[in-house]
């Protein structure tokens, strides 16, 4: 049973309330204003760095800068219904991490893939999401040669020799690439860039060994702005909680 306090009480607990979630909505406000900081501070930083690389670098079109038997193109258009055990395939809901691995993946029935050899997954390779959100990016892990992905992704295949996968990944990252992407991107109801347009978008080529120093410094980057952004959306966290505290506390006439 609910405690009904008096009137005035019931007055008070109101103002009060008020009062705190006022409080809480404008901690709120300056939390959620720290975290969109934080989550544009990795893009803007590499941003930076590829700009700033293409003035004093080569800069290619994308499908001279991938491995010779990468074609760029669509995956499987029809994946069919999905089996258990069967070819694992990659679908653009499944980009929301770096490195997209075996767990979570669905898998469909083997001979659906016969006919898109060109986007047979080898492990390492980066997976482009061109329908829907487009340009978002992320690696494929070894265990995953021998996978597929659908219609909405593209691998991008490097020699590892001449493009290292995490340089590109972080390329991809940067406002640089995300421009063209955006750029290029088209559609209302469903957004996409086509094949074309990809395989023209600019990509920054210098030497494998500056690459590796970018890479450094933007892990660096990437671990800065990755710790940001959970203490923050702890902060959020916590901040809902104390509400729903204050409401249990209120509810149960220990508000004072």
């Amino acid at each position: 049973m609910i405690p009904l306090p008096p009137l005035d009480e019931q007055k008070r607990i109101v103002a009060v309330l008020d009062q705190a979630f006022a409080a809480l909505d404008r901690a709120r406000a300056h939390v959620e204003a720290n975290l969109a900081d934080a989550e544009g501070l990795l893009e803007n930083a590499l941003d930076e760095v590829f700009r700033d690389l293409a003035s004093s670098s080569p800069v290619v079109r994308l499908e001279d800068a991938v491995h010779p038997e990468c074609k760029l193109s669509y995956g499987i258009v029809q994946p069919g219904d999905l089996v258990q055990g069967g070819l694992p395939i990659v679908r653009p809901v499944d980009l929301k991490q770096r490195v997209i691995t075996l767990a979570g993946l669905k898998s469909i029935a083997p001979e659906l893939a016969d006919g898109y050899a060109r986007t047979k997954l080898f492990g390492g390779e980066l997976l482009l999401c061109v329908r829907g959100s487009t340009g978002e990016i992320s690696i494929a892990a070894p265990e995953l040669a021998g996978g597929n992905v659908t219609r909405g992704i593209v691998p991008i295949r490097f020699e590892m020799d001449k493009v290292l996968p995490e340089f590109a990944y972080f390329q991809f990252l940067s406002r640089y690439a995300r421009d063209q992407i955006a750029a290029k991107t088209y559609g209302a109801a469903l957004m996409q860039i086509n094949i074309k347009d990809l395989r023209q978008l600019n990509f920054v080529l210098p030497h494998i060994s500056l690459q590796s120093d970018i890479v450094v410094r933007a892990e660096e980057l990437y671990e800065r702005a990755k710790k940001l952004k959970a203490a923050y959306v702890q902060k959020l966290a916590d901040l809902a909680n104390l509400r729903q505290s204050l409401l249990q506390k209120a509810f149960s006439g220990e508000l004072t």
